[in-house]
């Protein structure tokens, strides 16, 4: 087993050989102030490229910006992302605010809660924006396809425009489409004076996304739904107490004598894991061990959610019960409609539950790597 842990850290530093990669990780991860004439990772709370960069960019944390000249590919995962004032072949990108300035010499794909594509942009290929706000400014030489909730267009488009099962579509002053336009909404578009379109729009009416379904049935579906996901947790919670008991409270243990270490360890796992997977498998010797990275990352995640509620379980019981963990069936249930119930609860609800699965990831993390060590 140490042979093979040694092969998987051997096989880690051929990327950086091979493809002379800048890798940095951290609060706030940046290159330097100079040109890189390589391929670039980064990873961190804040993230920041503003010089050029020879080859590909992939980044993700909290706050990223691209602001330098890219000469291959830029792939970028964040809360907030703007990729301003340089230029890049291929961009794909997700993350809640994304923005998007600048020149693409190959195609856009990406996805976002609010994602502005500006008046400076120009894209050589293809676009496809997945939002729930999606602003178009831009000037696309190929075909635009959408999907959002709001959809708004004021820029120009020399190829077709088609717009899948959006809430509201509107065309501003400055909207110029040269090929076709096809979209579906509950209701026809806003044209604003000025617009010029070369075609009449084939509209599709659909039913709203909100209003489509009844609301009782949609109740009901959501209910099961939580059901099912609740006893899924539950199940898998209740096998790994009862089977894998030694793991994990090992795991649990970790989890209360070095929470702020989980926490941080759990952060990079959920954030490197997939970069260094990634890099492993852009080589040629190296796709084995990133394929087995990536599946390991999979297992982890998956490990991690009903670890999450026994996690929970051993907090409360800590305060309730001091002493020997002893957990019964409906701990672990009251654990899962805790966690549930957070999860419902807008900012703070959500960061306690971001919390719970950040550390419950590190520790097992930290127990499968005593495994393999």
């Amino acid at each position: 087993m140490k042979k093979l842990v040694m092969l998987g850290v051997v096989a880690a530093f051929v990327p950086v050989v091979a493809l002379a990669a800048y890798v940095e990780a951290g609060n706030n991860a940046s290159t330097p102030a100079v040109p890189i004439a390589q391929n670039v990772y980064l990873a961190g709370g804040t993230v920041n490229v503003p010089n050029p960069v020879a080859g590909d960019v992939i980044a993700a944390g909290g706050n990223v910006l691209i602001s330098g000249k890219v000469d291959k590919d830029i792939m970028a995962v964040g809360g907030t992302v703007n990729i301003v004032g340089g230029s890049a072949e291929d961009v794909r990108v997700a993350g809640g605010n994304i923005t998007i300035s600048g020149k693409v010499n190959g195609e856009i794909a990406a996805a976002g809660g609010q994602l502005t594509v500006t008046p400076e942009t120009t894209v050589v290929k293809d676009s496809y924006l997945f939002g729930g706000l999606v602003i178009f400014s831009g000037s696309e030489s190929g075909n635009l396809t959408i999907v959002g909730g709001d959809v708004r267009i004021d820029g120009t488009v020399n190829g077709n425009v088609k717009i899948k099962r959006a809430e509201k579509v509107s065309f501003g002053p400055n909207a110029r489409v040269k090929g076709a336009v096809e979209y579906s909404a509950p209701v026809e578009a806003v044209v604003s004076e000025g617009a010029q379109l070369a075609s009449a729009p084939v509209f599709t009416k659909v039913d709203s996304l909100r209003q489509g379904v009844r609301p009782k049935l949609f109740a009901a579906l959501a209910g099961v739904a939580l059901v099912v996901k609740l006893l899924a947790v539950l199940t898998a919670a209740y096998l790994l107490w009862f089977l894998r008991r030694r793991d994990v409270t090992a795991a649990v243990a970790g989890v209360h004598t070095h929470f702020w270490n989980r926490l941080v360890a759990g952060f990079a796992v959920l954030i490197l894991a997939p970069i260094a997977g990634i890099v492993l498998m852009s080589t040629i010797i190296g796709w084995i061990p990133g394929m087995v990275m990536l599946a390991l990352y999979c297992i982890l995640l998956t490990l991690t959610a009903p670890v999450s509620v026994i996690v929970t379980s051993s907090f409360i019981m800590a305060v309730f019960k001091k002493g020997h963990l002893d957990l019964k069936w409906y701990h672990l249930l009251g654990s899962a409609l805790i966690l549930g119930v957070l999860g419902l609860i807008p900012v703070i609800g959500w960061l306690a539950c971001a919390i719970i699965f950040l550390v419950s990831l590190g520790a097992v993390a930290e127990v499968m790597r005593s495994k393999l060590a």
